[in-house]
């Protein structure tokens, strides 16, 4: 990462947004990056070996509206010295890496371009924006030099009053699960700055605000996990290196949730590839981070056991069970 000594120019924010497979939300939400108001930003397109023709539907958006579009490999991106002259970055991932592999082409990209002073704004393809979300994240970090990730207020898609999350999540190490700050709140009647603070565990990933020196701190995400915990993983390490977390109360994100891979907070309603990963990841990030928790957290997956049993899931009772013994059948991934 380029390491200037002084803020010699404004800072710059790259907004990453990962694809697979899943053109119509990426459009949307890049119509609603393109309405955001002020700043210097570039958007970077991390497509994830799509299978569905939808990178070139997005390029093709792209051009038919103006923009332009630098289209790279992930191979280029060892040769990358400074932001490339475009208005979007297009990175064609070799395969797919999952939603940390995938966004970390995206990171090494901005670490490569960026300077200290930058941000990354990770956000996910299924959402949309007021257009002051960014201005309102770029006036909390300005305030808070100390912060190193911020999190917006994420309200849902189809009710723009009802909050999903404040900032990010409250994370209980001890059962490997974590908690929605402010869920189902109404947007005039969500909880003060101070107490989603004192709260948060991690940022959640729908709209991670991150310092790029933070990232040059910490390193890239850890992409073991493929899918789910790799936020917590992140903001652990981030904190245990003093990196502090915040939230910014104006920045508003409607969030779809799940729209890709079916990761809705109902059991019965998630994809089986989903729940694979939302187990299993359970006993890998507890193993990573806190071994001394797995204990507790093979106990609360017993719960979730007998509840899928009584519940008449029976494949996914299984699936827990051969997870819990460490048989490893993953899933056929959904294309």
């Amino acid at each position: 990462m380029n390491t200037p000594t002084s803020y010699s120019r404004s800072p710059k924010v790259f907004i990453i947004v990962l694809n697979w497979n899943n053109a119509p939300d990426t459009i949307e939400c890049l119509e609603s990056v393109f309405k955001l108001k002020g700043h210097d930003y570039q958007v970077v397109i991390c497509d994830n070996d799509s299978a569905d023709n939808s990178k070139a539907k997005i390029w093709d958006w792209l051009v038919r509206h103006n923009h332009v579009v630098n289209k790279i490999m992930e191979s280029d991106l060892d040769q990358i010295k400074s932001p490339l002259d475009a208005e979007v970055v297009l990175i064609s991932n070799e395969q797919n890496y999952g939603y940390a592999g995938g966004n970390n082409r995206g990171l090494r990209y901005a670490l490569a371009a960026g300077a200290d002073q930058d941000f990354v704004w990770i956000i996910n393809n299924d959402t949309t924006f007021d257009p002051e979300a960014l201005n309102k994240l770029l006036e909390e970090a300005a305030k808070r030099p100390e912060v190193g990730f911020f999190g917006s207020t994420i309200l849902d898609f189809s009710n723009h009053n009802k909050i999903q999350t404040q900032g990010g999540d409250r994370f209980y190490p001890w059962f490997g699960m974590s908690r929605h700050i402010g869920e189902g709140r109404n947007l005039e009647d969500q909880l003060p700055q101070a107490i989603v603070e004192s709260r948060m565990g991690y940022v959640v990933g729908a709209s991670a605000f991150v310092r790029l020196a933070s990232v040059a701190k910490i390193g890239l995400m850890e992409e073991g996990y493929f899918l789910y915990f790799e936020e917590v993983d992140w903001a652990t390490r981030a904190r245990r290196l003093g990196i502090k977390l915040g939230y910014a109360p104006e920045s508003l994100v409607y969030h779809k949730e799940g729209s890709t891979i079916g990761s809705s907070v109902f059991a019965r309603r998630k994809s089986e590839l989903a729940d694979y990963y939302g187990i299993k990841n359970r006993l890998v990030m507890t193993r990573r981070l806190f071994p001394w928790a797995l204990p507790t957290v093979y106990m609360a997956m017993l719960f979730t056991l007998f509840k899928r049993l009584f519940t008449g899931q029976f494949d996914r009772t299984w699936m827990v069970l051969t997870i819990m013994l460490g048989i490893d059948q993953r899933p056929k991934q959904p294309s």
